[in-house]
């Protein structure tokens, strides 16, 4: 079996709905995301997928929706939404100290990825999942993005990483299918 592995990294917070802990609080990481291709046989040129279509097809629109974004569940949204707005248009309305004006509206995903979406309370982004943000929950999105990007006779989603933390140690949430 053939195995061809790639990732990103996204610079996102992320609340975590009901925590025990400290999560409950919004956090942010500096995430990698991965992805292993798996096949028995390689392509015409030599490749389980080649690495450029792999970035194109997932890991660019996955950095799309999530880089320096706030990432939450669809429940968490939908109660805090309008909170949110004032909040972003007063962390927005900054810019006009040091820039003069509002600048422009930071890159985001247009339409879905995978059940997931950008909104845009007030100028800040917001990247909306139907479910609680977790690591591992983000592992199995990332799996099925990558299966319905890709996934044939030939070739297969072999597993998806998630890597929350890297250092000073790292903390990871795979999911194999």
């Amino acid at each position: 079996m053939y195995v061809a592995t790639t990732g990103i990294h996204a610079h996102f917070a992320h609340h975590v709905r009901g925590h025990a802990g400290p999560c409950i609080s919004v956090h942010g990481h500096t995430w990698k995301l991965e992805v292993s291709m798996q096949a028995k046989t390689l392509d015409k040129e030599g490749f389980v997928v080649d690495f450029d279509l792999l970035h194109e097809r997932v890991l660019v629109p996955v950095h799309q929706l999530l880089d320096h974004s706030l990432a939450i569940g669809e429940t968490t949204w939908s109660e805090t939404r309008a909170l949110l707005a004032p909040l972003g248009e007063a962390l927005v309305a900054s810019r006009r100290e040091t820039m003069g004006n509002l600048g422009t509206p930071q890159p985001s995903l247009s339409g879905e990825l995978g059940g997931a979406r950008n909104e845009h309370p007030g100028g800040i982004k917001i990247a909306v999942f139907p479910f609680t943000p977790t690591s591992e929950r983000l592992a199995e999105w990332l799996y099925r993005v990558a299966e319905s990007a890709f996934a044939d006779d030939r070739v297969s989603v072999a597993r998806a990483r998630v890597y929350e933390s890297l250092h000073p140690s790292e903390s990871i949430g795979e999911f194999v299918g």
